[in-house]
């Protein structure tokens, strides 16, 4: 697999065509003013910078897929693993196009490469005042543990 190779994935038909395929590097900007524009912290000088999301894709062990629209990127989803746990990461859908079933399709699409790397526990981390994420990982049969999340960065922008 190369980086930059689109490769369609599925498409999302709810009143609207919306195509799901993978992140192709002229997407970048539009991917980091979407994720600003839903208000995820976006680390464009770190964990979010073109050269950090290339390498993380180019390790095979994630993937970045968009939701399209006419053009318009209106949905994305990093799936991550560690080989052993399956991540769901940057889920965001434009505030326009939200309950269309653009994250769910997003979120299936993820599973589904999950799958084919024989992974079968996934997870996501939601912010406590995310209450629409949450519902939507309920209705989508994940089941909410109670934990704490730490961690340690090595700058404000990791």
């Amino acid at each position: 697999m190369r980086f930059s190779k689109c490769m369609i994935l599925g498409t999302v038909m709810n009143s609207q065509n919306v195509l799901i395929r993978r992140f192709k590097p002229e997407d970048y900007d539009r991917i980091i003013s979407l994720w600003s524009s839903v208000n995820l912290p976006v680390r464009p000088k770190g964990r979010d910078s073109y050269e950090k999301i290339r390498a993380q894709i180019r390790s095979g062990s994630s993937i970045l897929l968009v939701a399209e629209l006419n053009g318009k990127i209106v949905g994305t989803v990093l799936g991550t693993h560690d080989s052993r746990k399956a991540w769901i990461n940057r889920l965001a859908v434009d505030t326009e196009f939200r309950r269309k079933n653009i994250a769910k399709k997003l979120v299936s699409e993820a599973e589904k490469w999950f799958g084919e790397r024989g992974l079968e526990v996934f997870a996501c981390v939601i912010e406590n005042d995310n209450i629409t994420s949450m519902e939507l990982f309920k209705k989508l049969g994940y089941e909410e543990w109670d934990v704490r999340y730490f961690s340690k960065r090595k700058s404000q922008e990791s």
